[in-house]
């Protein structure tokens, strides 16, 4: 009797075995974004910054691949967002503003409060497909993709959302008529920025939501998708008791310190978990730092000066251009066990390629009813094989510029510290820059070098050809009307008065 007791227990553990190893085949790795506002490219310890100290992303740095060569689609808050959740260039799903061709030649670039558009709802986002493989969602901090309320997150395939629908600031204007800013729980008003909100400590309530839900949905049987949108560093800057003071970069510092805060607690809450095994984590920016000299004119009870803003280290401008200073951002990779720790890698990636990444990671296939400009992440992350050699910049309706390899061409630009100073430059012949050897973008390649022609030729090509089978969205964000926006609950909402939004000279209140 004992061998055969003996033989039932050996079989016993060795079925449970079986069902927990298929059980753990079956279980899909979780999906975290850490997408933050405006932060520049040089602006944590790990990628150079001499006084803002960044432990928890510098570790994660260290236990994961950091990207020196990683790129937002976007130079500016709302396309860049909606690249990141549908894995299209902004003018393709219609998330940009067309150049008005006045003197000023400027546009609107991002949905104000009183913008029209939204993200169309035809447009087939990230948690709308990991839904379909039983994930669970939740967006922490800034939509910024429709500001009307049906054209919140829980319209875009979101199970849950935490933040504002725009932004929280900047607080300018006449206050006795702008709009609401308001804190967002699903579709709850919780209650109005700056009254009934301690905006000081809206980022700390972001980080405690983000660690709340990875705590709660961490336990359960389904994978989780965590978009966690902080509004770190975008301007009016704002840190809690606890961080202010503290970095010797000044206020911009501290709102940078309370943000690496906020990655290592979500860091941790998986670790304590034990899922760091089976859950995937990047970090990134949507744009570059706002580096304009009049940056905070207009924002009560903050500093005013050039260094505001955040830096691009040695890269040549900030937000809103698609110099490198606009466009190339942090980009931190960390899954412990599937990436190899302390990688840095050279080769090219782009927001977009996380929408990609991630369906690849649930086990789900891209669509294939329209263009996906994103590629998978995994060869880069797992292989060490080159993902992508080419990237397009737009800005609005326009081709900016191609990157190619090691080179770049700039067709147009838009400025450098002034977003509408100077205006919309056409560069004809285009410049080129070998953008390896010279990332500040300082020494264009001399046109009478061999290289320029044999680059412009391959660039061109990649261009036309690009061109040629493009179908542009509906630009969102070209009519505005005050009407719609979020109005306080004392003040009546104005009488309905569509308008371009690039009058006077674009959409000021």
């Amino acid at each position: 009797e004992l061998p055969t007791l003996i033989n039932m227990t050996v079989l016993l553990v060795f079925v449970g075995l079986v069902f927990l190893c298929d059980s753990l085949a079956d279980s899909k790795p979780n999906v975290v974004i850490i997408y933050a506002d405006d932060l520049g490219w040089g602006d944590l310890s790990c990628y150079g910054h001499p006084t803002i100290v960044t432990p928890n992303l510098d570790q994660m740095a260290d236990e994961g691949m950091r990207f020196t060569q990683f790129y937002t689609a976007n130079a500016i808050c709302t396309p860049s967002r909606a690249a990141l959740l549908t894995g299209r260039l902004p003018v393709r799903s219609g998330m940009y503003g067309t150049w008005n061709n006045s003197k000023e030649n400027v546009m609107t670039q991002v949905l104000h409060a009183d913008g029209v558009g939204s993200l169309p709802h035809n447009e087939t986002t990230l948690p709308e497909l990991l839904k379909t493989a039983n994930y669970h969602s939740k967006i922490i901090g800034k939509w910024h993709l429709g500001i009307q309320r049906d054209s919140w997150p829980l319209d875009f395939g979101f199970d849950e959302f935490y933040g504002t629908p725009m932004m929280h600031g900047p607080n300018e204007g006449n206050q006795s008529v702008f709009p609401d800013m308001q804190l967002i729980n699903n579709t709850e008003v919780l209650g109005r920025l700056y009254k009934d909100i301690d905006i000081h400590n809206l980022n700390i309530q972001y980080i405690e939501a983000a660690v709340e839900y990875i705590k709660r949905r961490g336990q359960t049987d389904s994978p989780f998708f965590l978009y966690f949108a902080p509004d770190n560093t975008h301007i009016p800057l704002f840190a809690s008791s606890k961080f202010q003071g503290t970095s010797a970069r000044g206020l911009y510092g501290d709102c940078v310190q309370e943000l690496d805060y906020g990655v290592g607690q979500v860091l941790q809450a998986i670790r304590d978990l034990k899922i760091e095994n089976n859950t995937f984590v990047f970090f990134s920016s949507d744009n570059g730092p706002d580096r304009r000299p009049d940056v905070c004119k207009s924002l009560p009870g903050q500093d005013c000066d050039p260094t505001t803003g955040g830096s691009a280290g040695l890269l040549r401008g900030g937000k809103s251009t698609t110099w490198e200073g606009g466009i190339r951002e942090p980009g931190i990779a960390w899954w412990p066990g599937v990436i190899q720790p302390e990688q840095v890698t050279m080769d090219l990636g782009s927001t977009m390629d996380l929408f990609v990444t991630s369906l690849e990671i649930a086990g789900i296939s891209a669509p294939s009813d329209r263009p996906i400009d994103g590629v998978s992440l995994m060869p880069i992350l797992t292989e060490k094989r080159i993902a992508r050699d080419h990237l397009f910049h737009w800005r609005g309706n326009k081709l900016m510029a191609v990157r190619y390899g090691a080179y770049k061409a700039h067709f147009y630009s838009e400025g450098e510290l002034d977003w509408n100073s100077p205006a919309l430059q056409q560069y004809s012949p285009p410049l080129l820059y070998q953008v390896e050897h010279d990332p500040s973008e300082l020494y264009p390649v001399g046109h009478e070098d061999p290289n320029y022609e044999q680059m412009m030729e391959k660039i061109k090509k990649l261009a036309s050809d690009h061109l040629s089978d493009l179908d542009y969205g509906m630009p969102q964000m070209n009519i505005c009307d005050r009407h719609v926006a979020l109005w306080r609950p004392d003040l009546s909402a104005p009488k309905s008065k569509p308008y371009n939004c690039c009058q006077d000279p674009c959409s000021t209140w």
